[in-house]
């Protein structure tokens, strides 16, 4: 295996905090700090502090003789502990048991001989790594199987209930397209009260709208003369679509704050019906009445004539029997598209 031996330089031109930060997620660092002095200066105290606050690493402290110092022989370990032992006790780097070489912990060698437990501290250091990734490993690996597991429980889950569910949002469904349905029919008679009501009230209104109203691109002699069959039509059509804007406003404001339920089903509705109506007799004898005649004079009388015309020609009944028939044909067809789609679920 390869390994790098690293010195970090004087602490003038680097310290030793900002060299480990250096290496550190690079490598699998084994510390050793070599203290010259009976005990710590107060430069290495700080170091050891700040070393100890970012990194929190186990650190072999190797005490160097002096130079000129004769070797001494091996002493019989003493009860009472160093200054040097002391004071990295209260930097929390020894334990204060006693027991130095516990795995993780941080040696003090303060004779020479014992430099040969850097062997022993190194492969410490290194199985405390292998620890801690081993312990990552199986905490990924086991939140890894939990989530296995519980997504497994809820595919089972859902297997069981999810059948269960769609009968249910079927028949859910069933009930409330039969009950739309019956509404819509019973509500056919409410409608054509409406209708005629809405009408009487504003027929009254809608005969001065006409007589009042300003053509379109129809350009009316101020002399009152006739003019051609074709601007007749043109504002006959005029009129009848102010009628039919009016009423089909009136009555569908009426119609969606009384049948709120009635409500997305009836945009367009009512407009198209009262539009269809331009083919019925009513307006086809006043269209051929007035072709087939001399063109008359464009008057406030001509004007209120022809919109009283087109609202007598009105069929309540006919435009409540055809709201409530598109109501249910759209009905129909949401509810087969539903079931439609709630078989290609179950497949």
């Amino acid at each position: 295996q390869e390994v790098d031996i690293v010195v970090a330089p004087c602490r003038g031109f680097q310290s030793a905090e900002a060299t480990l930060a250096e290496f550190i997620n690079q490598v699998l660092p084994v510390v050793t700090f070599a203290i010259g002095e009976p005990q710590l200066s107060p430069s290495d105290r700080a170091e050891l502090l700040e070393i100890k606050e970012k990194f929190s690493l186990p650190i072999f402290f190797l005490r160097i003789p002096e130079p000129g110092s004769e070797p001494s022989s091996p002493k019989k370990p003493s009860k009472e502990k160093s200054p040097l032992h002391r004071q990295l006790l209260d930097l929390g780097y020894l334990n204060p048991s006693g027991s130095c070489g516990a795995p993780g912990s941080s040696v003090l060698a303060e004779q020479p001989e014992k430099l040969r437990l850097l062997s022993t501290f190194a492969r410490q250091v290194l199985q405390q790594h292998l620890l801690g990734l081993a312990t990552r490993l199986s905490e990924v690996h086991g939140r890894c199987l939990n989530i296995f597991i519980n997504q497994a429980f809820d595919m089972a889950r859902d297997l069981q209930i999810t059948p269960k569910r769609l009968e249910y949002t079927r028949r859910k469904e069933n009930e409330l397209y039969e009950s739309l349905m019956g509404i819509a029919n019973r509500k056919q008679e409410e409608m054509k009260e409406m209708i005629v009501e809405t009408l009487g009230s504003m027929k009254e209104e809608l005969l001065e709208d006409a007589a009042s109203m300003e053509f379109r691109d129809i350009i009316i002699p101020e002399s009152g003369d006739p003019v051609s069959s074709r601007d007749i039509k043109r504002c006959i059509q005029q009129i009848q679509e102010l009628i039919i804007s009016r009423l089909n406003q009136a009555v569908a404001n009426k119609l969606i704050s009384s049948v709120d339920y009635l409500r997305e089903s009836f945009v367009g509705t009512l407009e198209r019906c009262l539009r269809s109506l331009e083919d019925s007799a009513g307006f086809s004898q006043i269209i051929q009445r007035l072709t087939w005649v001399s063109p008359p004079a464009i008057s406030s009388e001509w004007k209120r004539k022809v919109a009283q015309d087109a609202i007598e020609s009105l069929s309540a009944s006919k435009l409540a029997k055809s709201i409530c028939s598109q109501f249910r044909t759209r009905l129909n067809s949401s509810h087969e598209a539903f079931a439609s789609s709630l078989r290609q679920v179950r497949e």
